[in-house]
């Protein structure tokens, strides 16, 4: 039976065709529902492949991004001699790069599973400290927690470098770092291998170096600590050469002084020519020995580098005559003729050092009258605009061929010429070149006249000045005082030779002259006596010339001030400083000469307003 649904009086029941419409439409839907859905999983599953194609193209390019870093990093590598290795504690496995087999010297197609495999290949005295260094990596938890050091986290190790010799090896240096897990147990050990053998050879070479160094400097500061003691022992031996010197000079010049000074006594215009002749010769002969004895004692200063200079003004051309004026004697003796020319270029007054400039001029005549048999002499002088004088001395002797003229400038050099004998110390001309070399100037040798004897020259630089406010009178007059008394001079001296010559050369310049012997009578003489100047000698026993010389300034007043005069057989700055630290005013030097003691009293005496 079937059942209908009863309708209502305004119910109409639907019809077939309703349904089949209302089926049809929801059909439709469904269809167009399922066609959008079909639709849009296409269009999902077109860009799902095409996400898939892209994420294909970027692992393909990743992949190839890390073939070529992993490339780079193997090539990185292998120049820098550099390789990794990663160790699994747990699995006890190890992996190693190709580079790490390379520095291991370990083939590229043999395996590396464990460490055992690197150890073998480490050089046999190294392998212990390789071992305890990978155990201390892989200690207990307590040293693991520790932060280890640089120092604590590298080792050291030597590979032989097979077939290259038992002592050649390539030097590696291993680091390593530790990952651990929560409990501080080691997982992974993390390692680098560098080959660092060129840096190592280097540092060891750096410090072979560094040993060498040091080992030379003991070996210089010995050798510094030999010279040092040569370079004292040598200034001992120098200075004792020195007070040798110079007492031998003082010893010497002591008689010498007496033999000069008695020819100069002598010496009076009242005696017959030949007389006065001889006389002449032998003070000149007695200057030879003096300028002899200056060379011995200039050439020690030369040589201890104290030659000094004494600039003052200097009237050349009357230098000039008095130098020929003195070596005229020897020569008329030899039958020679002494000639000076003086050029009209020449200043009246100059600043020079007088007592070197006759030094050169001295030996050079001395020289030319040594070797020249006959004939003439000729002394020229010159001043050019470069303000430089030269002064010529041309003879007519031997002459010295040019190949022997190196020879003559040199110490104890002496010429064995055809015609000659070798004469003198062969110090004048070694002395000459030394005084022109502190002069800046220069000294040669030439030709003669028309190719024949010698002419020997220096050229020194020296400066024009005008003529002094006060000029040096040459001539010896009487000393007295502003009211034309006679002078008073005391004279110390212990030499009863000495005491004659100075007695004799104070009567001549009219003095009145009171002698002792030693500077106690001379302190004793000025506080009871009445004296315008006083004259000590140096070296005088009982109280010697500085001693007395210091008493007499602490006298006070007048007699405290009086001029003293040091006369001393010393001849070098240094030797008289005593006597002028002790207050003397001047000094004079034996052999005394009469004009030149003469000037040192005359200026002495104007400076203090006695005369």
């Amino acid at each position: 039976m079937t059942w209908t649904p009863a309708l209502q009086d305004n119910d109409q029941a639907p019809s077939v065709q309703d349904a089949i419409a209302l089926l049809e439409r929801r059909l439709s839907r469904s269809e167009r529902a399922r066609a959008e859905a079909e639709m849009l999983l296409e269009q999902k599953s077109r860009v799902l492949a095409q996400a898939n194609e892209e994420l294909e193209a970027r692992k393909e390019v990743l992949l190839a991004n890390l073939e070529l870093r992993t490339r780079q990093l193997l090539d990185a590598q292998r120049v820098a001699a550099f390789g990794t290795l990663i160790w699994n504690v747990d699995a006890r496995t190890l992996e190693v790069s190709d580079q790490i087999k390379a520095l291991f010297a370990i083939p590229t197609e043999q395996d590396v599973d464990n460490h055992f495999a690197l150890l073998r290949q480490v050089y046999k005295g190294d392998q212990a400290k390789a071992a305890a260094w990978l155990y201390r990596n892989l200690q207990s938890k307590a040293l693991i927690n520790e932060a280890l050091t640089a120092e604590q986290k590298q080792c050291l190790l030597r590979i032989p470098i097979a077939g290259a010799g038992p002592s050649s090896f390539r030097w590696l240096l291993c680091m390593a770092d530790i990952e651990t897990m929560d409990d501080s147990v080691p997982r992974f050990i993390f390692g680098t291998v560098q080959d660092v053998t060129t840096a190592t050879l280097a540092a060891q070479e750096a410090a072979e170096l560094r040993a060498r160094d040091a080992q030379r400097l003991a070996d210089l500061e010995t050798l510094n600590s030999q010279l040092t003691e040569a370079r004292e022992n040598a200034d001992r031996a120098n200075s004792a050469k020195s007070r040798f010197l110079a007492m031998m000079s003082h010893d010497i010049r002591t008689p010498l002084n007496g033999v000069i000074g008695m020819l100069a006594l002598l010496d009076d215009d009242s005696l017959p020519a030949p007389q006065r002749k001889t006389i002449n010769i032998a003070r000149a002969s007695g200057q030879q020995l003096r300028v002899l004895l200056d060379d011995i004692i200039d050439l020690a200063r030369a040589e201890a580098g104290k030659m000094q200079l004494n600039v003052r003004a200097i009237d050349i051309n009357q230098l000039l005559g008095d130098s020929v004026s003195f070596w005229r004697y020897l020569a008329q003796e030899k039958q020679l003729a002494i000639d000076l020319k003086v050029a009209d270029s020449i200043p009246e007054w100059i600043l020079a050092d007088p007592v070197r400039l006759r030094q050169l001029i001295d030996n050079l005549l001395s020289n030319a009258i040594k070797y020249t048999n006959q004939g003439r002499i000729r002394v020229e002088a010159d001043y050019n605009k470069a303000g430089r004088l030269r002064i010529t001395v041309i003879d007519t002797g031997i002459g010295i061929p040019p190949l022997r003229r190196k020879e003559l400038f040199q110490d104890f050099g002496q010429l064995q010429l055809l015609g000659s004998e070798p004469g003198g110390a062969g110090l004048g001309l070694a002395i000459c070149h030394r005084i022109v070399a502190v002069m800046q100037g220069h000294i040669g040798i030439d030709d003669g006249d028309n190719g024949g004897g010698s002419c020997f020259w220096f050229e020194i630089p020296v400066t024009q000045i005008d003529a002094p406010a006060t000029v040096v009178v040459s001539a010896v007059r009487p000393l007295t005082r502003p009211d034309g008394t006679p002078i008073r001079i005391l004279v110390a001296e212990d030499i009863e030779t000495n005491r004659i010559v100075v007695e004799g050369h104070l009567r001549k310049m009219s003095c009145d002259v009171t002698i002792v012997e030693n500077g106690r009578e001379a302190l004793e003489a000025v506080v009871a006596g009445d004296f315008d100047l006083v004259i000590l000698d140096m070296a005088m026993p009982v109280m010697n010339g500085a001693e007395a010389t210091r008493a007499i300034r602490q006298l006070g007043g007048r007699n405290g001030q009086l001029p003293i005069v040091a006369l001393t057989a010393f001849a070098r700055p240094d030797e008289l400083a005593p006597m002028m630290t002790a207050g003397a005013n001047a000094s004079a030097c034996k052999p005394i000469v009469n004009e030149d003691l003469y000037q040192v009293l005359r200026s002495v005496l104007d400076e203090h307003g006695a005369h």
